[in-house]
């Protein structure tokens, strides 16, 4: 149920959970810190390793935030082709969280399921990315390529794929008796308590609180878009498993909408003027007085997102320099951790699996 390098150490009484701390710290990568030896556009290869399984997000809220800082805005077919791989990402996250989750707690099917529907996205993201995973495809002022010539059939029929399949994940698992017994009443952790944990993302839906920053705090073109925010009023493992198939089903309705706005709309992808190197240049060795300035005033800029496993932070403080001076990241999975013990405390050994496993862990985005 890890999947990461984390350690949950409990207390128990015979088979019962009285207490927990988790422990996070063995996969720091100093991240945040590196972001300051880098250009800015070089940071995003950075982002897309926060996360192993939602880097395209990361991606896009850390250019969100760049771009605030430095006063820069990206053309609309950009912000539409950002807002296409927010939402594939979301469905190859939620389809690796379903294909691992439910095949950890007793289930094989669904794991092959998941894995050859998911491959169907990352086919996708390689076609106009080149890369399955590790994409470094957002910049300040766009993206690096539009979408190429037949694109938007290919996912279109990828979204055809998908209504018939999410139906079957859900019939597998309502119909489990396994599955029911595992998450049913299990993990219960209640909305007042979730919003004094600072819990966002599916954990929180579940509980009935209809946040969503794409609704909450509008971003990017999701206004211009049509979709109902996921929720279920049963904040235990189960409800958590039923707002991430509702949030699947929402994905294909935005990326339907995303693809028949880009068919209609050509345009540029980058904003014009900027340069290849954002902000302004180091001096060279031994010229200290050099002062030659092609950057952008200084500034700092924050951005939020609803990344596949809740609300995601970015700050950015510009300083004149081709470097971010300072950048912050918040993780969503990282407070969710930390509130371990709120929805552990009270449950048996043999549930840690289930509960901790419709948490949605990525422990990579959680350390940094």
């Amino acid at each position: 149920m890890t999947h990461g390098l984390w350690n949950l150490r409990i207390k128990v009484d015979g088979e019962l959970i009285v207490d927990a701390d988790p422990e996070i710290g063995y996969l720091h990568r100093g991240i945040e810190k590196i972001c300051e030896y880098r250009r800015y556009n070089e940071v995003v290869t950075l982002m897309d390793r926060t996360c192993y399984v939602a880097g395209i997000a990361w991606e896009q809220l850390y250019i969100m935030a760049a771009e605030g800082a430095l006063g820069l805005s990206p053309p609309a077919r950009a912000e539409y082709i950002r807002v296409l791989s927010q939402e594939l990402q979301r469905l190859s996250s939620h389809i690796m969280w379903y294909a691992a989750y439910v095949q950890d707690i007793g289930l094989m099917t669904p794991f092959l399921y998941g894995m050859r529907d998911r491959d169907l996205i990352l086919d996708l993201f390689q076609s106009y990315t080149g890369a399955r995973m590790t994409y470094e495809f957002m910049r300040v002022g766009g993206v690096r390529n539009d979408v190429p010539v037949g694109f938007t059939d290919r996912c279109r029929k990828v979204m055809d794929w998908l209504d018939q399949r999410i139906p079957e994940y859900e019939k597998v698992c309502d119909n489990s008796t396994i599955f029911l017994d595992r998450t049913k009443g299990i993990g219960i952790l209640k909305a007042k308590e979730c919003l004094n944990d600072g819990i966002t993302g599916p954990m929180l839906r579940a509980a009935g609180v209809a946040r969503d920053i794409r609704r909450d705090r509008p971003y990017s073109v999701y206004p211009e878009l049509d979709f109902d925010i996921a929720l279920y009023d049963e904040p235990d493992c189960y409800g958590r498993y039923r707002v991430r198939m509702e949030e699947m089903k929402q994905s294909v309705r935005i990326v339907r909408q995303v693809l028949d706005w880009l068919d209609r709309n050509p345009g540029p992808v980058l904003a014009e003027k900027v340069p290849r190197f954002v902000g302004t240049p180091s001096p060279p060795p031994g010229k200290e007085t050099y002062v030659e300035r092609r950057g952008y005033p200084k500034g700092r800029g924050f951005s939020s997102m609803e990344e596949p496993h809740g609300e995601a932070m970015a700050y950015i403080i510009n300083e004149g320099a081709e470097h971010p001076y300072r950048a912050k990241l918040r993780s969503p999975v990282f407070v969710n951790i930390a509130a371990s013990k709120d929805y552990l405390v009270g449950y048996r050994v043999s549930d840690i699996p289930a509960i901790m496993g419709s948490v949605d862990v990525c422990v990579g985005e959680s350390d940094r």
